[in-house]
């Protein structure tokens, strides 16, 4: 019997609900908030029942959600954090105090959901997306459960995203590039304004988008609504950070904010860009316990637990070692800021030679993707993610062998992925990356492998 509705759970019902969810995929992805917030009050608006950190940007939003979710847990609030999409399991994307959903909760609340939507529809006539249904999940999940704070990352822009139905304590916006250009914009400007469309009245807002075009927007942007503006930079900013070390076994960061400063930080996440997404999410802490939104009562952080939270960071899928003995590296940068922030990562990972195991999309700049990845590589295997939307192997390769010489083709991932490490010797690197539709099939497959078990596995 389920504690939170009084349902009975089985396996099938959980599949069952599970196949409902993603059958609403056929809805498409549109962007808005009429439906979500007509849904969410039919469920009580349970958004309002749980205090809110709320992350858009284009590259770095999982990792700063992530940080924030541990050092809140960390300092002992009972923390949830929504993410999308999911690696290798649904559940991934609902978690409370680090665990997924259970199932049990997951498949009672689909029932209780699916029954409102499919009212809400014959009255409406028309039918939630998948992800406004997820979304409306995870609210509802977070309030039953009375968490403290949701570490909220946003799925698509800002604006018009399903998440944009709460006002937090703070409004995160980490870095923007060029991304999904044919839903936000060609620019990055107009990339920025959809970002900073999570932007509420009066909430402070925090963000590394310091680029002289994102940030033009974002500021005029808080300055319309009355929100303090806290920028995350080198010099020049509100907060600046600057590298003690950079290792393939993390990180070290100084960071020095106005009214507090983190001395020897340790990031466990590989990958220079991790050093910024660090000092974002110390930022937005002590911004929420500092300057909370009107009428909110922020966190009460220890810095010696925000510190230790931090360093506890699991973040699956991004620079992610899956193995030293061979050295192995999964990673899901999609998009040339991604790809760029990549080979800067692995010029800190020790090897003899890379092997790379690689797939990408075909809507994504595969071409300068490519120009960043493909130089670093001694060899490499190129596959398909687990998509239809994956760049056709054949303009792949034609790609590829402007770099390397040395250039596989086959098909199946894991298959790929077993060739690359027969390829790989003991003072080797390997390097599975272009997708996160790659990586997270081949994690689970690496996990068999190696005999492994992940984070977050209840």
């Amino acid at each position: 019997m389920d504690r939170l509705t009084g349902t009975t759970y089985t396996d099938t019902a959980y599949e069952e609900a599970l196949s409902w969810i993603h059958s609403t995929l056929r809805f498409g992805s549109r962007l808005g908030l009429e439906r979500v917030r007509t849904l969410l009050e039919l469920l009580g608006n349970p958004q309002d029942k749980c205090k809110h950190i709320h992350v858009a940007g284009t590259n770095g939003k999982g990792s700063v959600t992530a940080m924030i979710a541990s050092a809140l847990r960390t300092c002992g609030y009972r923390t949830g954090m929504y993410i999308s999409p999911y690696l290798e399991e649904f559940r991934e994307r609902i978690t409370l105090n680090g665990h997924k959903i259970p199932k049990k909760d997951l498949t009672a609340l689909v029932a209780e959901v699916r029954q409102i939507v499919e009212s809400l529809t014959e009255s409406e006539g028309e039918h939630p997306t998948e992800f406004e249904i997820i979304t409306a999940l995870a609210f509802l999940y977070y309030a039953r459960e009375r968490c403290d704070y949701v570490a909220l990352e946003v799925g698509l822009g800002g604006r018009f995203d399903a998440t944009n139905v709460v006002t937090p304590q703070v409004s995160v916006i980490t870095t923007i590039s060029l991304d999904h250009t044919d839903r936000l914009g060609d620019t990055v400007g107009k990339i920025a304004f959809e970002k900073a469309g999570i932007i509420k009245p009066g909430v402070p807002v925090v963000t590394g988008a310091v680029t002289d075009e994102a940030l033009a927007v974002i500021s005029e942007r808080a300055r319309e609504l009355g929100s303090p503006l806290f920028t995350v930079g080198t010099s020049g900013t509100h907060v600046t950070w600057e590298e003690v070390s950079s290792t393939a076994d993390g990180q070290v960061v100084n960071i020095n904010g106005p009214w507090f400063q983190y001395k020897n930080l340790r990031v466990p996440l590989l990958g220079r860009h991790q050093q910024q997404n660090a000092a974002i999410a110390v930022t937005a802490l002590e911004v929420a316990e500092r300057h909370p939104a009107a009428g909110a009562k922020g966190p009460n952080l220890d810095r010696h637990a925000v510190a230790a939270g931090i360093t506890r960071t699991v973040w699956p899928g991004r620079m992610e070692v899956m193995s030293r003995n061979p050295f192995i590296i999964i990673d899901g940068a999609h998009n040339p800021a991604g790809a760029l922030a990549l080979k800067d990562a692995m010029s800190v990972v020790p090897r003899k030679k890379l092997i790379c195991v690689y797939g990408i999309l075909g809507d994504k700049s595969f071409e300068e993707a490519t120009s960043y990845i493909a130089p670093m590589c001694d060899e490499m295997i190129l596959t398909l993610p687990d998509t239809p939307r994956a760049l056709d192997l054949g303009r792949l390769k034609s790609e590829v062998e402007k770099y390397v010489s040395q250039v596989r083709v086959e098909p199946d991932l894991r298959k790929a992925f077993d060739l690359a490490l027969e390829r790989t010797g003991p003072e080797d690197a390997l390097l599975a990356c272009g997708s996160l539709y790659l990586v997270g099939p081949l994690r689970t497959h690496i996990r068999r492998r190696l005999g492994m078990t992940g984070p977050c596995t209840e």
